[in-house]
């Protein structure tokens, strides 16, 4: 079941890509990757939704990797997606967890859909950043690309296709060490294990595989 990318076409005609870890006959769990990422991310929970008796469900955003691209998406397009694909797998009632930047897709869908989501749990989640009256807390790639966002909009957009390139990379094993030192001492020290760094890395690159507008759509999103 494990890496076996499943395609659902949603009554827009468009293509929703997910993968399936953990247990199949479990209780259902849809999960919400975070930025840039994509639905392998889910990859990090396999061993331990097999133990607990959990189906987790991991769905690529809108022009993210393997599902097509929505133009002029909002936070509220979300839900109904999700909706869908429960119908599609037979699913009427369901929980979602979501790491970092899919905690804004988990809350959203339990205010929306609340008949079908019965809780959610969220891991390092995303605050409201548009809102925060004090950004000095932000990564400063965070806070440098809001700033960006405020002052050259069409700068950034540029930054995000000249990046593509170099971010869909796969990276050589002998420069995880040097990116490891410039991250926050407790990310580097989870991602030193092989099996997170590879589930993490990997499906940030891929991320970025059929274009950077879906990447740069999702962090819009953050930022309004």
């Amino acid at each position: 079941m494990n890496g076996e990318t499943q395609i659902l076409r949603l009554e827009t005609g468009a293509e929703l890509a997910f993968d399936e870890y953990g247990d199949r006959g479990g209780a259902p769990v849809f999960f919400c990757h975070g930025w840039p990422s994509s639905r392998t991310m889910a990859e990090l929970t396999d061993k331990a939704a097999s133990e607990l008796g959990l189906r987790i469900i991991s769905p690529d955003r809108p022009g993210i990797r393997d599902s097509n691209f929505q133009a002029n998406r909002t936070l509220l397009d979300w839900p109904p997606l999700l909706r869908e694909l429960a119908a599609h797998l037979q699913i009427d009632k369901f929980k979602i967890l979501a790491i970092s930047g899919g905690a804004p897709y988990a809350y959203v869908a339990a205010w929306m859909i609340p008949e079908q989501v019965e809780a959610i749990a969220v891991v390092s989640g995303a605050p409201p950043i548009a809102e925060l009256p004090d950004r000095s807390g932000l990564l400063t790639l965070h806070k440098r690309l809001l700033g960006l966002r405020g002052s050259r909009p069409g700068l950034l957009r540029l930054l995000f296709h000249i990046a593509r390139p170099f971010a869909a990379m796969k990276l050589p094993v002998r420069v995880r060490p040097l990116l490891l030192k410039i991250l926050q001492p407790c990310d580097a020290n989870v991602l030193r294990d092989s099996k997170s760094f590879e589930a993490c890395f990997e499906s940030a690159r891929q991320a970025w595989r059929s274009s950077a507008t879906g990447v740069m759509t999702d962090a819009e999103i953050y930022a309004k």
